[in-house]
């Protein structure tokens, strides 16, 4: 008989310890996981994370060396995610190929050694990032003007959220486009969910509106803590290392729902694959 309590008990403890592993994987969109293939695959030595990192290089011309810095992933303004995967699957484009065999360092080709996925997420990565250089300046300008009446068309709630986002510093915890964030020590989750997946929902009341409009005033859910498990909940908002402002006094009632209805927009849209965001980047930055 105490050989089934404790075994009962084993399993009871293992499975605990399982589903608090698997409620702790974090939520990975194209973008996150782009950004880690990008460092594993040494892509930041030849490119660096932007102008503050320049990199070296040379290019012979007429059989002369001279110096040339090596691009960013930025400075060519590519927003073809067929153009960037070419460039990663081959280490160059057809229309690039012989002035690149001009260079001292040269692409290498990653065909071989990442597979098609993990490339479009490198573009998605890259894709989302190139936003935030471009969307800098915009985001310190007036937030957009709402709408005269009735609500805003998908898209145009993707470009006004978007903006909105920026200027609150909302991508700078939940990633760019909300597409994951950063590491939260003393977090539940250990980290800041993005605004898709079921670590949003799960802390929003299954995205309740009136719950995610509570969290931005407040920094911290009201359901979540008033449950069954609330006192755990709030050990840990109490506890993380980044804990979220309210913005319950720096934005207006209109703006607020504004935010709302676009973190609504993109969990149910999910993890953006490269070519979503392709299409988002020309919304938000048209040329």
């Amino acid at each position: 008989m105490l050989g089934w309590v404790l075994l009962g008990g084993l399993i009871l403890v293992t499975g605990g310890t399982l589903v608090l592993q698997a409620e702790k994987q974090p939520e990975q969109s194209p973008v996150g996981r782009g950004e880690k293939i990008a460092q594993q695959a040494g892509c930041f030595a030849c490119h660096g994370r932007g102008d503050g990192e320049p990199r070296f290089n040379l290019r012979n011309k007429n059989d002369q060396w001279s110096a040339k810095k090596n691009p960013t992933f930025w400075d060519g303004g590519i927003t073809s995610t067929a153009e960037l995967t070419e460039w990663i699957t081959n280490g160059v484009t057809a229309d690039h190929a012989e002035r690149h065999k001009k260079l001292f360092i040269q692409m290498p080709a990653y065909q071989d050694r990442l597979k098609p996925d993990e490339i479009e997420a490198i573009a998605a990565w890259i894709l989302a990032e190139g936003l935030k250089f471009t969307q800098t300046a915009a985001a310190k300008g007036p937030p957009p003007a709402a709408p005269a009446k009735g609500p805003l068309e998908s898209d145009q709630l993707l470009v006004a959220g978007d903006r909105l986002s920026r200027q609150y510093g909302c991508y700078q915890c939940h990633g760019e486009l909300g597409q994951g964030g950063v590491a939260n020590p003393y977090s539940f989750i250990c980290y800041i969910p993005g605004f898709f997946g079921r670590d949003l929902a799960k802390l929003t009341a299954n995205l309740d509106r009136d719950e995610i409009l509570y969290w931005i005033d407040h920094g911290r859910g009201r359901a979540v803590e008033s449950g069954l498990l609330g006192g755990i909940a709030r050990k840990y908002l109490d506890g993380q290392a980044t804990k979220m402002p309210g913005y319950r006094d720096q934005l207006t009632v209109a703006e607020k729902g504004l935010l709302a209805d676009y973190v609504v927009l993109l969990n149910k849209k999910g993890p953006l694959p490269a070519k979503e965001i392709e299409r988002l980047v020309a919304l938000i930055d048209p040329k």
